[in-house]
């Protein structure tokens, strides 16, 4: 038989080690789960953003149904009359007239154009337009969609 010493002290039992161990395991392993989850769900949200954003840029459309010029006590108007034909709402944000290198633009905060119905923007320009000559127009919304027309200066 073997003695032991007084000061000789027995170490940790099998199984407390092992219970301390897989205790570890399953704390260590739960954060990596919940850590894995959030970011994929961070992803999906990321992934489904731009998706939605990207389609409805798609399904954007304007059609621009008249377009007029003014002048009233020296100030020189035009009018732009836009349809939005789609299931989807815009903002127009800018609107730009470049005929041969004269360029006017207007930025707008948001015009919206609901579904289905029409907008009319009045504005003024600085730039005189020499007649009969092709004006371009470009009608820019927030979501960065162009829609261009020609119209022809009185």
């Amino acid at each position: 038989m073997r003695r032991r010493s007084k000061y000789a002290r027995r170490g940790l039992a099998t199984i407390v080690t092992s219970a301390i161990m897989l205790t570890a395991i399953a704390v260590m392993g739960s954060g990596l789960v919940s850590w894995a989850n959030s970011n994929l769900f961070g992803h999906e949200r990321n992934l489904e953003s731009s998706y939605s954003t990207n389609v409805n840029k798609i399904n954007e459309y304007l059609a621009v149904e008249n377009v007029w010029f003014s002048i009233s006590g020296g100030n020189k108007f035009v009018n732009v009359t836009m349809n939005n034909p789609s299931t989807i709402g815009l903002n127009v944000t800018e609107i730009k007239l470049d005929a041969n290198g004269i360029i006017n633009d207007k930025t707008f905060t948001n015009q919206p154009v609901l579904p289905k119905n029409s907008l009319s923007i009045n504005f003024t320009y600085t730039n005189a337009y020499p007649s009969k000559i092709p004006i371009n127009i470009y009608i820019t919304t927030a979501r960065g969609s162009i829609f261009t027309t020609q119209v022809v200066s009185p």
